[in-house]
């Protein structure tokens, strides 16, 4: 994917399988990302491994998976091709979470490794039809460029071995992040920064004095 933008807006984050665009005179920029995940099963260096077995290993249909749990590592990459550029990785975890469809529930956290997104992170979370041909699953956070994201993802199965279950699916991302926020390219609040913050407010105060006050009551009580 190419990008193309005014002079004005140069300064913009740019990749080839991402683009930022304008925001206009609204609250939040727009970011949309194309990239492919890619679920290896098999071979000998797998990158999502069951590590819960089904409940019921003598079932049928979508039933004989209900219960297992598997944790992923996976490339993410620019094309479908294995051997195209890496541009980040999801980790976490998958679990087939219905009897009687072929359905998913995924968590993970998408990291990219390239460009100006170095470093920065999605969260996305929620059930998976992955032998529907396109579905959607919610965009739930982020951090650094993806700061306080929120969107969603748009599936499409580009290969799925039925034997040993390797898949490659392309995501087609559109994130909102809020223009104010400066996009996650403000300098990180660190710890320092945070210890050397004001006292705790009064309300705050105030509650950790009755609480104690309230601890004395109750030791006395058992005394």
């Amino acid at each position: 994917m190419t990008v193309s933008t005014p002079s004005a807006q140069a300064q913009k984050p740019s990749a080839s399988w991402a683009r930022r665009l304008d925001s206009g005179t609204g609250p939040d920029t727009i970011t949309n990302l194309q990239f492919y995940f890619h679920d290896i099963r098999s071979g000998r260096n797998p990158t999502a491994v069951q590590v819960i077995n089904p409940v019921a290993s003598t079932a049928s249909g979508p039933s004989s998976f209900f219960g297992s749990v598997t944790m992923v590592d996976d490339a993410l990459t620019e094309t479908a091709d294995a051997g195209s550029k890496l541009v980040g990785r999801a980790q976490g975890i998958y679990t087939f979470s219905a009897q009687n469809e072929s359905a998913i529930v995924m968590s993970m956290g998408l990291g990219f490794t390239d460009g100006p997104y170095a470093g920065s992170t999605l969260s996305v979370m929620g059930k998976n039809m992955f032998m529907n041909p396109t579905r959607e699953l919610p965009v739930v956070g982020g951090t650094g460029l993806f700061r306080m994201a929120r969107g969603y993802a748009v599936l499409k199965t580009v290969t799925l071995n039925t034997t040993n279950g390797d898949a490659v699916v392309g995501y087609n991302v559109t994130v909102y992040t809020p223009a104010s926020s400066g996009n996650g390219q403000d300098s990180p609040v660190t710890t320092n920064a945070l210890s050397s913050s004001s006292s705790p407010p009064t309300t705050m105060m105030a509650r950790e004095r009755w609480w104690m006050v309230g601890a004395a009551i109750a030791a006395a009580a058992f005394l």
